[in-house]
C-alpha cells in the first residue's frame, strides 16, 4: 500500500479547484467523474481510449501505473483456428430425433458423432490481455493534500492532481483519436519540480494465472492443442520482452510463443528543463519543468516485421500536448457532444464517485447526479472503445491476463448490449467498428453452417476475439445449436440503415450478408412438425434450458428467439428487395417460409413462451431474455400491431424480473421494459444497476455485484435512458414512453430515430404536465408523433393541431426534406 493510501485526505472543494486550474476547459457537472483516492486495484482505474489503444490510470502520486491496452492483443492459444467438428452427415438423423421429441437421444447422437469425427474438446476464445504498463515513479517533498483523479468525458483526459509542500502537481493522460497516440503531460506549479523515473514492464500476475478455474481451463486448451510443447511453453504464452531504453526512447517488444506474432510499445520522452539520463531499463528525469510522454502500440505479424522505426517517426512528428488535445476535442469531443441528458437535481448533492456510490446504496431514490454521470460514462466508454473492433466484454481495458470468459465478444447478448445505443446516440463510427468486425469474421460463418447444421449461408458462433469465429466452442451447454446468431448480429446494422437511409452501406456491406443469412434459413428449414410448420431443430435459447422433469438439456426445438430472428431478417429482406426489384424468386421463397414459421405461444401464466412448443416449460430465473427478441432489439412486437403478444411479453418481462442478478441481465430487462412502456421496471432496473455494487469506483460496471469487470451494462445505460424517453419505428416517434415520474423534469438532445428523423431536443415537466420537442426529418415524410398522456393541447410551431385521442394520443407531422418542427404537448 502506498503512503497516499495510508494517509489520504478526502476529496474537497480545494482539490476540485486544483483540478479545474489544470483542465483544458471548465467541466460541467455531468461531463466528468472524479475519485477521491488512487485506485485500490486495476478495476478502479480511470479509463481512456481511442478505440484502438486504451489506458487505465491508477492515480498514485508516487508510484503511477498506466496500464496499456490494444484492441487486437489476444493471447494466441491456437483455439480459434480450429474449425467446428463436421457432424453434417448425421444432421438429418439428429433432426428426426428432435422431431420425435427424443431430445436426449438427439443430444447423445450429436456428441457421439463429435467423438467419432475427432472433436478436440471444448475450446475457449483466445483471451484478451494488457500490452504492459508505463510505470512512473515520481519524487517530491511533503505529504499529499488536495488529491483528486478525474475522468473528463469531453476530451478523454484522465487528470491526477495533488498538492505537496506548497507545489501543485498534475498528471494528465488521454488517448488521441485523430493522432493515434497515448499522451501524458506531467507538470507542476513551480519550475524544476519534476523528478521521476520511467519504465515499461509487463502487466502479468503469474501466480493468478494458476489460481482460478477459468485460467486453468484455458491452460487445458493449450495442453490439448500442443501436448508435445507444453513443457517448453510459459504461462502466459509470451516470451520475455526485448526491452531497450535511451534518453529519448523506451522500446518494449514482445513475441508470442505459439504463433509468429507479437506486439511493440514505443514511448518517447520529452522533457522541458532539467536533466534526462537512461540506464538499467529506466529513464531518469531530474529537475524538469514539464515532462511529456508519447506512447504508441502496434501488433506485428510476423514478429520480425518490426514497426519500431515507423512508430518513432510517427511520434517524433507529433505536436505538443496542447496541440494534440485541441485535435482530440475536434474529434472525440465532437462525437461526445452529439447527445445530452439532464435531470432536475433539486434535493440531491453531487460528490466523488465513492461518495455517490455510498449514498446511492442507501437511497431508494435515484440520484440524478450519479445517473447523469453514468449516462455520460456510457457514451464516453462506447466512443473510447470503438476502433476496428467494437467494445468487447471489457471494452478495451483490462489489467489481467486471461480474464474470465477471455474478455471476448460474446455474441448471444453481451456485444449486442455493448452497441445497443450506437445508432440512437448518433454514433455511426461505433456501427462502422462493429460492422468491420462482422465482415472480418463472417467467412467462418459458412464453415459453421455447413459443419454444424448441414446448411449453406451464415451461422455465427457464440464467442469470438474478433479475428476468427469458427464455432469451436461446442460440446457443452447447447451452444452448437444456436441458429439465430448471425441474424441478431446484423440487427444493429439494419437499424443503422433505418436511421440513416445509407444506401451505399446497405448495398455494399449489409445486403450481401443478409442474403447469406437468408440462405441459411432456406437450407436449414427442411423439417416440418405435425402442424406443417417448419421445425427449428436443434434449437437453443441463450443460455437457458426448459424447466422440465428431464435432466437439463439446453438444445431442444423451436426457441422463440430463433423464430423471431428468422422472421425479422426475412421480413426486412422482403421490404428491401421489393423496393429495389431484386431477387423475386427468393422473395417468394422467403414469404413461403414466413407463412409456415411456428407461431409464438403463450403459457398458462399469460407469458410469452421461451420455446414455441407445448412440451417445453419456461424457466424464468435466468439472466438472458432472448425469447423477447421481438420486443428488443426487433420492432415486431408493439401495442399497436400485436397487442396480445405485447401483453404476453409484459408478463414474461415481469417474470424475468431482475435478470438473475447479473448486470447485463438487468440492462437487458431494462431495454425490454422501455419498449414495453413499463416505466416502473425501467426505474427499478436502473436503480439496481447504480445501487448494488455493480459499479467500480471508476464507474465501470461489473458482471455481478462487486465481481467481474464487464462493460456491457455500462454501454447499455444510455440506450435504456434514450429508449425510455423516445421510442421510434419507421413512421412513428413516441415521446416519454417509459419515463418514471420520479424523473420529474429533464431534457435530452440528439436522439436519432428509426424513421430518418432526429429529436434534436426534448424537455418535459411532469409537474406542469408538459413536453416540448424539436424534431428534424432528413426526408420528406409524414410521422405519427405519440405520447401516452391525455392530451389537452398540441402545438406545432406554435399553432394548434388535431389530436387523435387514443392510447397513445397522436398527432401527424408532415415534413419537407430537412425541415424542423417544434412541438408542444400539454396534458391533464
Amino acid at each position: 500500500m502506498s503512503q497516499l493510501s495510508k494517509t489520504f485526505l478526502s476529496f474537497s472543494a480545494a482539490a476540485f479547484s486544483c483540478v479545474s486550474t489544470y483542465a483544458a476547459s471548465p467541466l460541467a457537472v455531468g461531463d466528468h467523474n472524479y475519485s477521491g483516492s488512487p485506485a485500490a486495484n486495476w478495476r478502479d482505474a480511470l479509463v481512456s481510449g481511442n478505440g484502438v489503444m486504451g489506458i487505465m490510470v491508477m492515480g498514485d502520486p508516487w508510484n503511477e501505473r498506466i496500464i496499456l491496452n490494444h484492441e487486437f492483443l489476444y493471447e494466441f492459444l491456437g483455439t480459434e483456428d480450429v474449425p467446428p467438428t463436421d457432424v453434417s452427415k448425421k444432421i438429418p438423423e439428429i433432426k428426426q430425433l428432435y422431431k420425435d421429441g427424443r431430445y436426449h437421444d438427439a443430444d447423445a447422437l450429436f456428441h457421439k458423432t463429435l467423438k467419432e469425427e475427432g472433436n478436440p474438446g471444448f475450446l475457449m476464445t483466445d483471451p484478451y490481455h494488457p500490452a504492459g504498463a508505463l510505470v512512473i515513479n515520481q519524487d517530491f517533498e511533503g505529504s499529499v493534500d488536495n488529491y483528486s483523479r478525474v475522468t473528463s468525458y469531453e476530451d478523454g483526459q484522465l487528470i491526477v492532481a495533488w498538492t505537496a509542500d506548497g507545489v501543485d502537481y498534475k498528471r494528465a493522460s488521454f488517448v488521441s483519436r485523430p493522432d493515434s497516440v497515448i499522451a501524458t503531460h506531467i507538470s507542476a506549479s513551480e519550475k524544476g519540480s519534476i523528478d521521476l523515473t520511467l519504465q515499461i514492464e509487463h502487466q502479468i500476475d503469474r501466480e493468478a494465472l494458476l489460481e482460478d478455474h477459468w485460467k486453468a481451463w484455458l491452460q487445458e486448451n493449450v495442453k490439448l492443442l500442443f501436448p508435445e510443447r507444453v513443457d517448453e511453453l510459459s504461462i502466459p504464452l509470451v516470451d520475455e520482452a526485448d526491452y531497450t531504453v535511451s534518453d529519448e526512447w523506451l522500446v518494449f517488444r514482445v513475441p508470442y510463443q505459439v504463433y509468429d506474432r507479437g506486439y511493440e510499445i514505443v514511448g518517447q520522452i520529452r522533457a522541458t528543463g532539467g536533466k534526462v539520463s537512461a540506464g538499467e531499463g529506466a529513464v531518469r528525469v531530474e529537475d524538469a519543468d514539464v515532462v511529456d510522454i508519447l506512447v504508441q502500440i502496434e501488433t506485428t505479424e510476423p514478429y520480425s516485421n518490426s514497426l519500431v522505426a515507423d512508430m518513432k517517426k510517427h511520434l517524433s512528428g507529433l505536436g505538443t500536448y496542447e496541440e494534440l488535445l485541441k485535435a482530440q476535442d475536434a474529434s472525440h469531443g465532437e462525437m461526445y457532444r452529439r447527445v445530452n441528458f439532464e435531470l432536475d437535481k433539486t434535493g440531491f448533492v453531487d460528490g466523488s464517485n465513492e461518495e455517490l456510490l455510498l449514498s446511492q446504496g442507501q437511497d431508494s431514490r435515484i440520484n440524478p447526479y450519479l445517473l447523469e454521470k453514468l449516462f455520460n460514462m456510457g457514451v464516453y466508454g462506447l466512443i473510447s472503445s470503438s476502433g476496428e473492433n467494437p467494445p468487447n466484454l471489457v471494452g478495451i481495458w483490462t489489467g489481467e491476463w486471461r480474464p474470465i470468459w477471455s474478455g471476448d465478444f460474446t455474441t448471444n447478448a453481451n456485444v449486442n448490449l455493448q452497441v445497443s445505443g450506437a445508432n440512437i446516440l448518433g454514433l455511426p463510427e461505433a456501427i462502422d467498428s462493429y460492422m468491420t468486425m462482422l465482415e472480418r469474421i463472417a467467412p467462418d460463418w459458412e464453415v459453421n453452417a455447413k459443419n454444424l447444421f448441414n446448411a449453406d449461408g451464415y451461422s455465427a458462433g457464440t464467442r469470438t476475439s474478433g479475428r476468427r469465429n469458427l464455432h469451436s466452442h461446442i460440446g457443452r451447454y447447447g451452444l452448437h445449436a444456436w441458429s439465430a446468431g448471425a441474424g441478431w448480429l446484423l440487427n444493429p446494422c439494419y437499424e443503422y440503415y433505418q436511421c440513416t437511409g445509407d444506401e451505399v452501406f446497405l448495398e455494399e456491406r449489409l445486403l450481401p450478408m443478409m442474403l447469406k443469412v437468408a440462405l441459411f434459413y432456406e437450407t436449414f428449414l427442411d423439417t416440418v412438425d405435425e402442424n406443417g410448420d417448419y421445425l427449428f431443430a436443434p434449437s437453443w435459447s441463450p443460455e437457458n434450458s426448459p424447466s422440465t422433469p428431464l435432466p437439463k438439456l439446453p438444445a431442444v426445438v423451436n426457441a422463440t428467439m430463433d423464430i423471431a430472428v428468422c422472421r425479422e431478417l426475412l421480413t426486412n429482406l422482403i421490404v428491401i428487395c421489393e423496393e429495389k426489384g431484386l431477387y423475386p424468386d427468393r422473395v417468394a421463397r422467403w414469404k413461403e417460409i414466413l407463412d409456415n414459421l411456428p407461431p409464438y405461444l403463450v403459457n398458462e401464466d399469460g407469458a410469452l413462451k421461451e420455446w414455441a412448443h407445448e412440451d417445453l416449460a419456461d424457466n424464468y430465473d435466468h439472466r438472458h431474455s432472448s425469447h423477447l427478441y421481438g420486443v428488443w432489439p426487433s420492432l415486431e412486437i408493439n401495442p399497436e400491431d400485436s397487442p396480445e403478444l405485447f401483453e404476453a411479453a409484459r408478463v414474461a418481462t415481469e417474470k424475468r424480473g431482475r435478470g438473475n442478478g447479473s448486470a447485463h441481465g438487468l440492462a437487458h430487462v431494462g431495454l425490454l421494459a422501455a419498449r414495453l412502456k413499463m416505466d416502473d421496471v425501467v426505474r427499478r432496473n436502473l436503480h439496481g444497476l447504480i445501487s448494488e455494487i455493480y459499479l467500480n469506483n471508476s464507474l465501470v460496471t461489473s458482471h455481478g455485484p462487486d465481481d467481474i469487470y464487464n462493460l456491457d451494462a455500462l454501454h447499455s445505460v444510455p440506450a435504456i435512458i434514450f429508449e425510455m424517453l423516445v421510442y421510434s419505428r419507421p413512421g412513428v416517434i413516441e415521446l416519454l414512453p417509459a419515463c418514471s415520474e420520479e424523473f420529474t423534469k429533464g431534457s435530452v438532445d440528439g436522439v436519432v430515430c428509426r424513421t430518418r428523423a432526429t429529436v434534436d431536443s426534448m424537455s418535459w415537466d411532469f409537474n406542469s404536465k408538459s413536453c416540448q420537442a424539436n424534431i428534424t426529418s432528413d426526408v420528406a415524410q409524414s410521422i405519427e408523433l405519440q405520447i401516452r398522456q391525455n392530451l389537452t393541447e398540441a402545438l406545432v410551431d406554435g399553432e394548434p393541431v388535431e389530436i387523435v385521442s387514443r392510447s397513445p394520443d397522436t398527432i401527424t407531422l408532415d415534413f419537407a426534406e430537412g425541415e424542423s418542427k417544434k412541438v408542444t404537448f400539454k396534458w391533464e
